[in-house]
């Protein structure tokens, strides 16, 4: 009986900390959609947090494949030079110890890797902007909306999130349509 008492103690310690890790690491991924999506609008001049609640950005990983795969490949990096530094301090100390190591990594490891994974975040959250603006005017996705009073616009869409539609419209300017009928246009020069 006491077995399964400590069976169930480890099992039960483990389901915790996978929906520790697991909520972490949704936290982290809903915080770097935030950052890629804040890079893709701003090329246009779009403060995307002007327009979005919380639960567009809750989505925003799931939504964009490029983002969730960005944050898979931060993380991992990240990961992967921590435990790089580590089988290096233990394997090859002499080299560990030698002025080719960087001071940081070796004196304050978890500082580094996490200053490592903000700098990488914003490098390619950067780049992610950049491929998206030129994605966005090599290869247009021209859309039609149709307003409440029947009027018709077509633009290349920017993007979309529950309240609103960005496009590109005539001579780069761009417009955010409320997806409600209450407003009309909403426009950015």
């Amino acid at each position: 009986m006491k077995k399964n008492g400590l069976i169930d103690d480890k099992y039960e310690l483990i389901v915790k900390e996978f929906q520790t890790v697991l909520s972490v690491f949704y936290l982290l991924l809903v915080g770097i959609g935030m950052l890629f999506s804040y890079s893709k609008y701003s090329k246009f001049g779009i403060n995307i947090f002007q327009y979005s609640d919380i639960f567009d950005f809750l989505l925003t990983p799931f939504r964009d494949i490029t983002i969730f795969g960005f944050s898979f490949i931060t993380i991992f990096v990240v990961y992967l030079v921590y435990k790089l530094n580590k089988l290096t301090e233990n394997k090859f100390p002499k080299f560990y110890n030698s002025k080719f190591n960087f001071g940081l990594i070796k004196s304050k490891p978890i500082l580094s890797s996490i200053i490592m994974f903000f700098l990488y975040l914003f490098i390619f959250s950067g780049k992610y902007g950049k491929m998206n603006e030129k994605r966005i005017l090599t290869k247009p996705n021209i859309i039609e909306i149709v307003l409440g009073n029947g009027k018709s616009i077509k633009g290349n869409l920017i993007g979309k999130n529950n309240g609103y539609i960005f496009l590109l419209e005539k001579e780069n300017e761009v417009n955010i349509y409320p997806i409600s009928n209450s407003i009309n246009i909403i426009k950015i020069k």
